[in-house]
């Protein structure tokens, strides 16, 4: 079966959201001035910024509509004292569990994969992406998500990752592509470790097909699909989890 959430969608993980990793995360830190965090909120035109202490080392948010109450009130406060503390959420976890329906708060700071704050979240975020990204590209996610799990498992070492797919600079299965995994599961001996009594030819010559699928998508950006090709997806990722539940 595939992976299903409550409401009978695909699973939407927080990695799907573009906010999730952002090319530029403006935030300040603790000791900053309420000037410098309105300056950021005028320019930005953002509701919330993450609060640091270091790269990986979040001591909260700040909202505008804190910063909007505070010069209402007419005190002179500092930034440490609109401080909230807010939720970090990982890569790998379910916007739906993330952000339940009775939720109490509306946005998350992101952790990615090397243990930095690499985005924010937002609630308005998870709506508009449970209506955008859809189909072909989530489908295609948890194909790679379970796959570089099989990897781990089979390449438990950066070594033998390296080993297994040429890369000298790879570290975990996470940065490895479709192609990579494509590779190392040719190897006679990563398919081995498997214990899969399937023909390798005939899973590795479906990998195959699964990433030329998704060689036709840009990161972050759907396009429609052919029915014969979101079967394809479909079956490929429903093999998978029997393999490898």
């Amino acid at each position: 079966m595939l992976p299903m959430s409550s409401d009978g969608g695909i699973v939407l993980r927080i990695e799907h959201l573009p906010t999730s990793r952002l090319q530029r995360l403006v935030s300040v830190a603790p000791s900053d001035t309420l000037k410098r965090a309105k300056t950021l909120f005028a320019r930005h035109k953002y509701r919330q910024i993450p609060v640091l202490t270091g790269p990986s080392t979040p001591a909260g948010a700040i909202t505008q509509e804190a910063v909007l109450s505070l010069d209402m009130t007419g005190r002179l406060l500092t930034l440490a004292s609109v401080i909230r503390s807010v939720k970090v959420a990982t890569m790998d976890e379910e916007v739906r569990k993330v952000f339940p329906h009775n939720s109490s708060h509306r946005f998350v700071l992101v952790r990615d994969r090397d243990d930095l704050i690499s985005g924010i979240v937002t609630l308005s975020d998870a709506h508009r992406a449970r209506q955008e990204l859809s189909g072909p590209y989530l489908l295609i996610g948890e194909i790679e998500l379970r796959l570089r799990r099989v990897l781990t498992l089979v390449c438990p070492s950066a070594e033998e990752l390296q080993t297994a797919t040429g890369k000298p600079r790879v570290q975990t299965a996470h940065e490895l592509s479709l192609g990579d995994i494509e590779k190392a599961l040719r190897r006679d001996d990563c398919w081995a470790k498997l214990g899969w009594y399937i023909d390798q030819e005939v899973f590795t010559g479906e990998l195959n097909l699964v990433r030329n699928i998704r060689n036709q998508f840009a990161h972050y950006r759907l396009h429609g699909l052919p029915k014969a090709e979101t079967n394809q997806l479909v079956g490929f990722l429903e093999w998978v989890e029997e393999l490898a539940p």
